[in-house]
């Protein structure tokens, strides 16, 4: 008769004979799997590589420019929060107070500085110039509100409306100016760029270039040569003797 043992040693043969990946031994027993490495482990292909390397790529990529980005924000707040505590410091108030600056005040300042001229030259052509509500005959041209051209004999127009266009004329006289500054390289201040432009919407840019020689006259020398253009139609007028005296004080003294 078969012992116990012998009868569970024969069923372990059979069961690995019928099924070999069962085989088991008795415990303890030091067994080697019967597939080999190669069988258990799934090898990538070359795309399945190249997209982990830019999968790995992308995540560093990511990574870096969070913290790039952290770190801006970081440097952004800890400026302005130090600019703030600036502003809010007694002494810095005090500091603007003793040198009648304020911060963007100043530069907000500077701006209505340079309107302020714009309007001094407006007003300054006004009163030379008197205001016509319709069109006047005015030498070479056909006029209206402060000396601007007008669009027909019968045209019309209120103060407001000549105060725009005469406005609008000034700028491309005052064009004309600048680029004679730039391109003769005269160191004309506001005050003689004013004159200039009053000069050159009355006379045209065409006298400002014989004014200055076509850039080639100094600062005396036009000086000298303003009071000359006085007449109008080959006539002296009392209005242009007038117009040029202003004009001469404008570019020596500024406004008084």
């Amino acid at each position: 008769m078969r012992t116990n043992e012998q009868d569970r040693q024969r069923k372990r043969i059979e069961a690995s004979q019928q099924n070999p990946e069962l085989d088991v031994g008795d415990p303890g027993d030091k067994r080697k799997s019967k597939r080999s490495l190669a069988e258990r482990t799934t090898v990538p292909s070359p795309e399945e590589s190249a997209e982990g390397v830019r999968r790995m790529q992308n995540d560093s990529k990511k990574t870096s420019q969070e913290k790039e980005s952290a770190d801006t924000l970081a440097t952004i707040s800890g400026w302005m929060e130090a600019i703030a505590n600036l502003e809010e410091a007694p002494e810095l108030k005090e500091k603007k107070a003793s040198l009648n600056i304020g911060s963007m005040q100043s530069s907000l300042s500077s701006k209505k500085k340079e309107l302020k001229k714009s309007d001094n030259l407006i007003d300054f052509i006004v009163e030379h110039e008197g205001f016509s509500s319709t069109a006047y005959d005015d030498f070479k041209q056909t006029s209206i509100g402060y000396g601007t051209k007008a669009t027909s004999k019968n045209q019309t127009i209120t103060e407001a409306e000549a105060r725009k266009l005469l406005e609008r004329d000034l700028d491309t006289a005052r064009k004309a100016v600048l680029k004679m500054k730039d391109e003769a390289g005269y160191d004309w201040n506001e005050n003689k760029v004013d004159a200039l432009t009053s000069f050159t919407y009355n006379a045209g840019e065409g006298n400002l270039k014989k004014l200055t020689k076509n850039g080639t006259r100094s600062n005396e020398e036009i000086a000298a040569m303003l009071p000359e253009y006085k007449k109008a139609g080959g006539k002296v007028l009392d209005g242009l003797i007038k117009r040029r005296a202003a004009e001469l004080k404008l570019f020596n003294e500024g406004y008084t």
